[in-house]
């Protein structure tokens, strides 16, 4: 059984992070209720809510674009199959995630969850005892940056991972296992 609580210990960053986007949320709604609880002035007030909605489409797409549909590997290790590493095989799906932390020659643990702002929130099915825990694990911003649409965006990388290149055959068997797991509750 892969034990996580000791193998990624969480930081205070993640702390801010699990707490960011609902901060987010609330000043955006705080600042569409104020837009319309002030006294019109012409095209102000439209403005005003226009920029909002904006802003917010901006912020769900962000998302999307910084971690597009598609399956990842991350590993401790910058090499596959490494003893004494974890990894993580997962597919993403219109921010849904699916996958399984493991370690070489070794059992491995299902997860679900979603890719949110600064963190994939994850709940981790135990192997062994079936039970389910929640999890997070932090999205970084790689140093490089790329514009696209006239904004900045930066790749993520996984906090305490390497992105690998290539799935290997086993990658894809527990992929395709945790993606069929009676276990997963949704």
């Amino acid at each position: 059984m892969l034990n996580l609580t000791n193998r990624f210990p969480q930081t205070s960053q993640s702390l801010w992070n699990r707490f960011e986007k609902p901060f987010t949320a609330l000043f955006l709604t705080l600042g569409l209720a104020a837009a319309a609880l002030a006294p019109a002035h012409g095209l102000e007030a439209s403005r005003l809510t226009q920029a909002s909605a904006a802003t917010v489409a901006r912020l769900e797409g962000a998302i999307s674009q910084r971690f597009p549909n598609g399956v990842y590997l991350y590993g401790q290790s910058q090499q596959p199959d490494q003893l004494g590493s974890a990894y993580m095989v997962f597919e993403v799906s219109e921010n849904q995630v699916v996958g399984a932390f493991y370690m070489p020659h070794s059992s491995f643990d299902c997860f679900y969850g979603e890719v949110q702002a600064q963190e994939l929130a994850l709940n981790v099915i135990d192997s062994y005892e079936q039970t389910v825990h929640p999890y997070s694990v932090a999205l970084q911003a790689n140093a490089s940056v790329a514009a696209t649409g006239g904004e900045a965006i930066a790749p993520l990388n996984l906090e305490g991972f390497h992105q690998l290149s290539a799935l290997s055959e086993n990658d894809q068997r527990i992929l395709n296992t945790c993606k069929i797991s009676p276990e997963r509750v949704n």
